[in-house]
């Protein structure tokens, strides 16, 4: 019961997502207003981490299968780009690196902050 109800309350944003789409006249995917409004809800504190965790994590474990379908469809058209699958390959390889590189850098700063805010707070 407890998955159910964690699952429904992820719904809800994707529901909510969909109406700001509908709404909004800017080409942002349904799917990136749902999140951004659960990023919201959760720094706000409308949506507690408790809330949705364990369908979170359980979304997780099951993340790697949800690659195989687009996996098996880039199998099927490799004949139709088999001759710019290295360029491919090279958007592919830096583009991960870059969102390493930048996800490891904005980690750091983050740790930045909240090392300063503990330091701050430890001298009052």
């Amino acid at each position: 019961m407890k998955y159910l109800l964690q699952f429904l309350l992820l719904m809800i944003f994707v529901l909510l997502g969909e109406a700001v789409y509908a709404i909004v006249p800017l080409p942002i995917p349904s799917s990136i207003w749902g999140l951004l409004l659960l990023l919201t809800a959760l720094l706000t504190g409308i949506v507690k981490q408790s809330q949705i965790e364990n369908i979170a994590n359980m979304f997780f474990v099951i993340l790697p299968i949800l690659f195989v379908a687009p996996a098996v469809g880039v199998l099927e058209v490799f004949g139709d780009i088999a001759e710019v699958w290295p360029a491919m390959l090279a958007v592919v390889v830096i583009t991960y690196l870059a969102a390493m590189a930048s996800t490891g850098w904005l980690a750091e700063v983050m740790v930045r902050i909240k090392d300063a805010s503990v330091r701050r707070r430890g001298k009052k």
